[in-house]
């Protein structure tokens, strides 16, 4: 088994199908998505307002970006790590997949780690 250090992108929304893994995470950023990931029907609406205050707040309240997520998890192969990442997060985009020591931690920039790197829990 392998220490691996991953990225992949993904909105991390449950209405979108994905879950807590059992692995740690960390959110490092996130990008915008086209008309800040609206839907037709809420983009209707959000053009609707004529008032900027509740524009903003319908905007605030319905909006989706998509994080840039980190984990350091040990598996047996980088196909593993995918299916596993693709079970909690169906919509991941990956970034990379970079082996890593054994023993390897995250470093200070990653505070909090837990030491929970297991792909299965």
């Amino acid at each position: 088994m392998a220490r691996y250090w991953i990225s992949w992108y993904s909105g991390y929304y449950a209405d979108e199908g994905c879950t807590t893994p059992p692995f740690q995470v960390w959110i490092t950023g996130s990008r915008q998505r086209p008309n800040d990931g609206l839907t037709a029907e809420q983009m209707a609406v959000y053009g609707s307002f004529t008032n900027l205050d509740d524009a903003d707040e319908y905007l605030n309240e319905h909006s989706k970006d998509t994080a840039t997520i980190c984990a350091l998890v040990d598996a047996e192969s980088v196909d593993e790590i995918w299916e596993v990442v693709g079970k909690h997060f169906p919509d991941y985009e990956e970034r990379f997949c970079e082996e890593r020591e054994a023993g390897h931690t995250p470093g200070d920039r990653f505070g909090n780690f837990e030491n929970r790197t297991s792909l299965h829990g």
